[in-house]
């Protein structure tokens, strides 16, 4: 092996180290877009969805606090007792399922994130 030919693999050993590096650093450019893309597009729809249930669940409850302070005679206490009701579906949720929603979000957004496809 003459030093002109250990030169020569050398530099041909620089080339393709660069151009992998390159490549790896397209490759990672191109997943943290799709990462970023997805993460939005899902922010998105999740907040448009959002809305539109928490506009129908406002007319719902209106027409719910509405209904019980008729058959009550009392609009005032139809109010409360459905405030009271939600309250109470509040902390049963809080105490009885957080671990479970906490437990699927993080199995869900760790998916989305560290898929490699």
């Amino acid at each position: 092996m003459s030093l002109h030919s250990i030169s020569e693999n050398a530099g041909e050993l620089n080339k393709s180290t660069q151009e992998f590096i390159e490549k790896m650093y397209e490759y990672y450019k191109l997943s943290v877009f799709k990462k970023l893309t997805k993460g939005t597009t899902s922010m998105i729809t999740f907040l448009i969805i959002g809305a539109v249930l928490f506009g129908a669940m406002l007319l719902i409850t209106f027409a719910i606090a509405l209904f019980i302070g008729e058959w009550l005679d009392n609009l005032a206490l139809g109010f409360l007792i459905l405030g009271g009701i939600y309250i109470l579906i509040a902390v049963v949720v809080y105490y009885g399922f957080r671990k479970t929603i906490e437990r699927k979000v993080l199995i869900k957004a760790s998916r989305d994130f560290l898929d490699n496809d």
